[in-house]
């Protein structure tokens, strides 16, 4: 329903949304673009970042956008999709130049698959941002190291990732000869009078409170521009919203056909023809009958949302700053849906029919793809810090209970293996591999089923019980050795005493790794130079030879206690206690292997 049938004039309820929000959450100022019809709102609330003098005005107050910028690099790719230059199914290294992506499967990467991000890359964390302007590379260098592993066939399952974005900003450099933020000025932002936007990694504008440079209060910037890179104005963006509204041409400069303006909006990709997709680079999320191809985005104290209503020719675009600029981003695109896309929520509660099929398969916990997929270092940090597992359970009355951190929802089974909300307009689908249900599917977050004892708390508890074990021996036999020197004891026969050695290096192997990683993570700190998270150095992967060292001698020791067993060699107590030690040992370094964390990887 367009705005103007609204009793409350466009303006004045923006005006409101924004002032409540602003209000309501520590959120320093945003602006907002609503595009209806041919009708174009634009405005400014609150001031400029780190600049409490200079109030946002629309036109001219930077932004930072976030993965916003992804809009802006899928259009550029259906730019050249456009004038022929590529084929969205054609294999994308048939086309680059800077990087050589792994041929690890049969079927290759396509540019469809990179903009639904179906790639069956790995998430990447490294080599995403810095924390200074001056380590940002080129974008052929940044996409060039660290490539990510491939971790599944493409088209198989979602999982979203910056390097998506980056790889495709690097294809259109490729082929076209120019470098991306070139082409994009070029063929978006100058025939759009985008005037104000820019890929520039610290543009002065951003903080424009006199005597304030952007390095001095700023720490985070994107070193894979096309994914996260972007900085522009409420004015500028309802430009782009146009275009997209208007297939493909405004004020009479066309930069898409309007063919390519409908394949960038149709479905690409969905993991099923009951749910949400993605259209090229824009997610769809449907509200009752109304349909939205959308993206959010956010960076440290920056959150986006990029809006559009096809059908309705309806278009909106909001970004805040602050402390709570995601809760009053939010707020805003929260109240502007409701006025274009009311969604009845009074409908009735949806209520099983029965046990829903293969229901004994269902339950158990899953963990994001991001994590379980992860063949780096990286592994850990996603696992730990990044997202919360799903734990899922069949109720008594048939109803599939989910529960993620707070989070408890529950669903009805609408055919085998697809679940729909039981209040809520969503859809929750179970994969299977080989008939074996292995994922679930939470609209387009995937999350893969584990096992016990991958499970953290189990895993907590192990790494607590076979840490004091192990440290028995390590620090228990040294002062057992000097007590018996002190009251002249008896002696361990050799054999003993060798294998006490080769096990206290395996033990010893797992705090010296701890006390070598954390001395690098700090001196990188304190370098003048890019974080170890950032960039982590070349000859970084050096420093898990030593838990891998610490492992071959626990081997060795395995094989110390299995000959003792079977020789009845030393006492009773001392083949328990050392087989115990060498257990706890064992379970410590699976741990580590698991967490991708040694020098020999096997995940």
């Amino acid at each position: 329903m367009a705005a103007t049938t609204q009793e409350t004039s466009l303006e004045t309820f923006v005006d409101d949304a924004a002032d409540r929000a602003l209000t309501e959450y520590d959120a320093g100022g945003l602006t907002i673009a609503v595009v209806d019809g041919d009708d174009v709102l634009t405005s400014g609330y609150g001031h400029a970042f780190r600049s409490e003098d200079v109030p946002v005005h629309a036109n001219e107050t930077l932004f930072r956008v976030g993965s916003v910028s992804k809009v802006v690099t899928w259009t550029a790719a259906m730019q050249i999709v456009d004038r022929d230059r590529v084929e969205p199914d054609a294999p994308v290294d048939d086309h680059l130049e800077a990087v050589d992506l792994p041929e690890t499967f049969d079927d290759p990467i396509a540019l469809e698959h990179l903009a639904t991000h179906t790639s069956g890359l790995e998430v990447r964390g490294r080599g995403d941002s810095v924390r200074n302007p001056e380590y940002v590379r080129p974008l052929a260098e940044s996409v060039s190291t660290d490539v990510p592993t491939r971790v599944r066939p493409p088209g198989e399952l979602p999982q979203y990732t910056n390097y998506a974005a980056a790889l495709t900003g690097q294809l259109v450099a490729d082929i076209t000869g120019q470098r991306f933020g070139s082409f994009v000025a070029e063929n978006v932002f100058e025939p759009l009078g985008m005037s104000n936007s820019t890929f520039q990694p610290a543009p002065p504008e951003l903080v424009p409170a006199e005597g304030t440079a952007v390095e001095d209060v700023v720490n985070f910037y994107s070193d894979v521009a096309p994914a996260s890179g972007l900085h522009t104005t409420g004015a500028d963006m309802a430009r782009l919203l146009q275009v997209h509204l208007n297939g493909g041409v405004v004020d009479g400069e066309r930069i898409l056909s309007e063919r390519a303006v409908d394949e960038m909006h149709r479905q690409w990709y969905t993991p099923h023809e009951r749910m949400d997709g993605m259209a090229f680079g824009l997610f769809e999320e449907s509200r009752g009958d109304a349909r939205l191809v959308r993206h959010g985005g956010g960076v440290p104290q920056f959150a986006c949302e990029f809006a559009l209503l096809p059908e309705d020719s309806v278009g909106l675009f909001v970004v805040a700053h602050g402390d709570e600029a995601s809760d009053a981003k939010q707020e805003v695109v929260d109240a502007l849906l409701e006025r274009f896309a009311p969604v009845d929520s009074s409908g009735a509660r949806r209520t099983p029919d029965g046990t829903p099929q293969r229901a004994d398969e269902l339950g158990g916990r899953y963990r994001s793809v991001n994590t379980t997929d992860n063949a780096t270092a990286e592994k850990p940090i996603y696992g730990l810090f990044t997202g919360q597992p799903i734990d899922v359970r069949v109720a008594a009355d048939g109803r599939l209970i989910t529960e993620q951190g707070e989070s408890t929802d529950e669903w009805v089974e609408v055919e085998p293996l697809v679940f729909e909300h039981v209040e809520k307009d969503a859809m929750l689908l179970f994969h299977e591999e080989n008939g074996e249900v292995t994922h679930l599917l939470d609209g387009l977050g995937a999350y893969e089923r584990i096992g016990y004892l991958e499970q953290l708390s189990v895993q907590g508890w192990l790494a607590v019980i076979a840490a004091v074990t192990a440290l028995t021996g390590l620090l228990g036999w040294p002062a057992a050795a000097g007590w018996r020197r002190y009251r002249g004891g008896e002696s361990p026969p050799p054999s003993a005493t060798r294998a006490r050695w080769v096990a206290g290096v395996g033990v010893a192997g797992l705090p010296l790794f701890v006390l070598v990683l954390g001395g690098v993570a700090i001196a990188m700190a304190s370098m003048d130079g890019p974080t170890l998270f950032n960039r982590p150095p070349t000859w970084f992967e050096v420093v898990f030879v030593v838990p891998t060292l610490g492992a071959l001698a626990t081997v060795g020791a395995v094989g110390y206690a299995g000959r003792a067993w079977l020789r009845h060699d030393w006492t009773l107590a001392t083949r328990v206690h050392y087989s115990a030690v060498v257990v706890g040992a064992i379970v410590l370094y699976w741990l580590l292997q698991y967490w991708n964390l040694l020098w020999i990887r096997t995940g």
